[in-house]
């Protein structure tokens, strides 16, 4: 008696664990991308190409401008033309500032996309 009782409990044990659920959980959502939406594979390296306004704005070689947060800003401040800097995921996020821009081991700047520079020798639409 006590062990049909239990039936009821496993089945729902082996439903939650079952494969197609696993499955179901890792598909990635098609329909409308709202957060983190990029045409590249992170984490990519570029160079900076310009640093603007105390370093609110970091212009790299693709032509993407991104708006540094303001505690980083002094940081990107000091990076120059040139500088290669690692643009990675960052993973919680803080007003949608969700790119971490890295420069060598100890400089690092939270950034979010502010939109793009056409860049010379480029043909199309940016």
């Amino acid at each position: 008696m006590k062990l049909l009782r239990m039936i009821p409990a496993l089945i729902a044990v082996l439903t939650l664990f079952s494969p197609d659920s696993a499955q179901a959980q890792s598909r990635a959502a098609i329909a409308g991308c709202t957060w983190n939406c990029y045409n590249v594979d992170l984490p990519l390296a570029l160079t900076v190409s310009q640093v603007a306004d105390g370093g609110s704005f970091v212009t790299l070689e693709d032509g993407s401008v991104w708006e540094i947060r303001l505690p980083q800003r002094p940081v990107a401040a000091s990076w120059q033309p040139g500088d290669l800097v690692e643009l990675r995921q960052v993973h919680a996020p803080v007003d949608r500032f969700e790119i971490l821009l890295a420069k060598g081991d100890t400089d690092r700047a939270e950034a979010r996309l502010a939109g793009r520079k056409r860049v010379a020798g480029s043909s199309g639409q940016q």
